[in-house]
């Protein structure tokens, strides 16, 4: 984001002590009023993914204010490819205009990932290892949502039938996150608060959204001087 000397300043001072003059940081631009930062962070996760910094085809005159070579900051009119590294690493820059101000640094991922889709149960020749449940950690939040109530207990019963098949072992952390995030969510919920997966349907607490709407007092967007 180019808004002048403050962001440059910034980094360079963190960054340019350590960098050899052949590598220097390469900077972009945003400016999509409300939209900037989202374009931004875009753009800086396919630059990461593919390994090409975007050019700036209308940056031609530098500012003087800058000192781009003792900041070793460059800009380039070209898209060119990542230089070689360990790791890429991104800024984005975003001063809303209405005064909210984010800076967000993205790293690439590390190649050792496991597969968003996995299945819980165990391979016929996978050895079940019970003892990694006793170890007991920071409890998680399990949500389950159901149009009426006796879909959702029948959820529930599911879920626990699920649980306490020998073959099925799950990441507790990321049964959490797909039941919360990953699910639809309707007005009949419940949900147990636990560290382990071994509980039973008393576990769970039951309860009922209201369907009136709120009423709303004053919405406040930040986009744009108020």
């Amino acid at each position: 984001h180019g808004t002048g000397t403050q962001a440059i300043r910034g980094a360079a001072s963190v960054f340019a002590a350590s960098r050899p003059d052949d590598k220097p940081s390469y900077r972009n631009l945003g400016h999509a009023e409300p939209a900037a930062g989202n374009s931004g962070l875009i753009k800086a996760v396919l630059a990461i993914e593919i390994g090409r910094i975007p050019g700036n085809p209308t940056f031609e005159n530098p500012s003087p204010k800058i000192d781009f070579a003792g900041r070793k900051v460059k800009a380039s009119r070209y898209t060119i490819p990542w230089p070689n590294s360990d790791l890429r690493r991104a800024s984005v820059n975003s001063f809303g205009y209405g005064g909210s101000n984010v800076h967000v640094v993205i790293e690439q991922a590390s190649s050792e990932y496991t597969p968003r889709h996995t299945s819980s149960y165990l391979s016929e020749d996978a050895e079940l290892d019970l003892d990694d449940d006793l170890e007991e950690g920071r409890p998680y939040t399990l949500v389950l949502s159901a149009n009426d109530e006796a879909s959702l207990r029948s959820n529930i019963r599911a879920l626990s039938n699920h649980l306490i098949n020998p073959r099925v072992k799950v990441n507790l952390p990321d049964l959490a996150y797909t039941l919360s995030e990953r699910r639809s969510a309707f007005f009949h919920r419940a949900y147990p608060t636990t560290n382990t997966t071994d509980f039973d349907d008393s576990a769970f607490v039951l309860g009922k959204k209201q369907s009136e709407k709120p009423r709303i007092g004053f919405v406040f967007s930040g986009h744009g001087a108020q």
